[in-house]
């Protein structure tokens, strides 16, 4: 393996413990801290759910090490379709998140903050997740369960992650209000979910697409760099400049936006003056490439 290689698996690596350990510290010591029931998301939320129906009907609490047993062991299957549907370094990835966060919820204290208010427990905790999950799939893995599934169907359907996960989401919400016949458990569930997607879309962005517009005099460097190392197409026009009247080259290509950080490098390296614009893709129709996480 290449240094380059290197440093980006261990950079990587240090990602999956930061953000795998912010997504713990959102549920253990936000979400579980509330007075009433507020289900994280995924399999960990479908854990507390099945934790609450135990409480609730036999007054057995199955305790923390169920939670972190059940986030283990649910895990499996969702492993295997990600191994198979989105990506083999995505899954070991993924694995090692679950791994930590199964630790987290099993055996981590729960630190009393002294928060009674329910409403600043769920947005501190959707916060906080929305991070975990958003950081995690910005760098190529994911905190496991639904967060797989909703890569998955993005990937085949071009939806959005977040919004995929809050479809998910939200029957463990109704089902937990159902079982407590609490209105103000789905609502304040719900208002946790909002935050976490959001939160997980501003940060994940790689099916947020861009356009982008390069004028250049050194068009065969740029196409070349981008053909190669961002597997991009790249269509080609002919331009003037108004007032010098120099010959230009107008190059325009789709990318992700999380490939914009590469894309600029590669104008810095071949084309520091050169002329760009960026503007957002709503929605992309035709010969496009929905790339897997790699």
């Amino acid at each position: 393996m290449s240094k380059t290689r290197i440093y980006h698996e261990i950079r990587t690596l240090l990602a999956v413990f930061i953000f795998t350990f912010i997504y713990g510290i959102g549920v253990v010591w936000f979400l579980e801290a509330a007075i009433e029931p507020l289900y994280t998301g995924g399999i960990p939320g479908i854990g507390q759910l099945i934790r609450s129906i135990v409480l609730k009907y036999s007054n057995y609490d199955l305790g923390n090490i169920f939670l972190g047993a059940f986030v283990l062991l649910m895990n499996i299957p969702t492993m295997i379709l990600g191994f198979i549907g989105v990506s083999k370094r995505f899954t070991i990835y993924s694995f090692i998140s679950v791994l930590i966060q199964a630790t987290m919820l099993g055996f981590i204290p729960r630190i009393d903050f002294q928060i009674t208010d329910t409403f600043t427990l769920a947005v501190l905790g959707g916060l906080l997740t929305g991070i975990g999950i958003g950081g995690s799939l910005r760098f190529g893995t994911s905190t496991g369960g639904l967060d797989i599934i909703a890569q998955y169907l993005s990937l085949r359907k071009g939806m959005s992650v977040g919004y995929v996960s809050l479809l998910l989401n939200v029957l463990i919400a109704l089902i937990g209000g159902f079982v407590y016949g609490s209105g103000a458990i789905v609502a304040y569930t719900v208002i946790r979910i909002i935050v976490t997607t959001l939160v997980t879309d501003k940060i994940h962005t790689s099916y947020n697409f861009l356009k982008v517009e390069i004028i250049t005099k050194v068009p065969e460097k740029m196409y070349d760099e981008i053909l190669v190392k961002l597997y991009r197409g790249v269509t080609i026009l002919k331009a003037e400049g108004a007032y010098s009247h120099d010959e230009k080259s107008f190059l325009v290509v789709v990318i992700s936006a999380y490939e914009l950080r590469n894309l600029k490098s590669l104008l810095k390296e071949n084309d520091p003056k050169a002329f760009t614009i960026i503007t957002p893709v709503k929605d992309i129709y035709g010969n496009f490439k929905r790339k897997t996480i790699v």
